[in-house]
């Protein structure tokens, strides 16, 4: 199942969070120019339309972010910088068709060392 995970930072909880460039062929195909957005699950049940993303035109490599709703489940899950998402998509067993899913992790702090929550 393809993954990746990200520790937040600063710009990826008050605008938009860069994903990696080689996992945006998991992702619906990119038309150019306009954001794509997608159904994404959180492993809460909630389900997120209009999840979105777009890549922005960089000096050097393209640089794939997601938008749209991406700003919605941070302000609703109470994300900050040092928080944790994992991002997945799993296959549907009836048809095979991607399910986009999302989860995050609170970051706390343990005798002066980052560990992170359950997943919510």
């Amino acid at each position: 199942m393809p993954s990746f995970e990200k520790c937040l930072t600063e710009v990826d909880v008050n605008k938009q969070v860069a994903i990696p460039s080689d996992f945006v062929q998991h992702l619906p195909d990119y038309e150019g120019g306009r954001t794509i957005t997608f159904p994404v699950h959180d492993v809460s049940g909630n389900l997120w339309e209009n999840f979105g993303y777009y890549i922005r035109k960089g000096d050097d490599y393209p640089k794939p972010v997601f938008q749209k709703d991406w700003r919605k489940y941070v302000r609703v899950k109470g994300l900050r910088p040092g928080d944790k998402i994992i991002f997945r998509v799993e296959r549907n067993g009836d048809n095979g068709a991607p399910i986009y899913t999302i989860a995050a992790q609170k970051k706390i702090e343990l005798l002066g060392f980052p560990i992170w929550g359950p997943e919510f």
